[in-house]
């Protein structure tokens, strides 16, 4: 599993399913020209390079709606976008972290179904 945030400074991430602090994140605090999707996909896509197409990703939701977009966009070409071009994913997946101010933790969603999912669910 890997643990990042859209956007790094704008809040102290501590991780509910580690409860280590989530340090790595896509942008810094300030995010350049935010409308400019097709370039914030390719910062993502770099950084994701290094993340196995297998493994989960849980992306800490700390900002702008179109870098949710982009990395969106960059995980859904990575998983569907090999030699067959088939929409049959890798194992792995993508997972939202957005943070529920009443309960004052994160809640996490599967990306794709929108499903919760429980923290034990990710530590396992």
């Amino acid at each position: 599993m890997e643990e990042i945030t859209l956007t790094n400074g704008r809040h102290d991430i501590i991780s509910p399913i580690t409860g280590d602090e989530v340090t790595e994140s896509f942008f810094g605090l300030v995010v350049e020209d935010p409308l400019n999707i097709a370039s914030h996909m390719k910062t993502i896509g770099e950084k994701l390079r290094m993340v196995p197409l297998d493994e989960v990703l849980v992306v800490y939701v700390t900002g702008l709606s179109s870098l949710i977009q982009a990395v969106f966009a960059v995980w859904v070409d990575r998983n569907c976008n090999d030699a067959t071009m088939s929409l049959d994913m890798h194992p792995g997946k993508l997972v939202f972290a957005h943070f529920d101010r009443d309960a004052k933790t994160y809640c996490f969603s599967d990306a794709l179904t929108g499903e919760a999912i429980e923290v034990s669910e990710l530590a396992s």
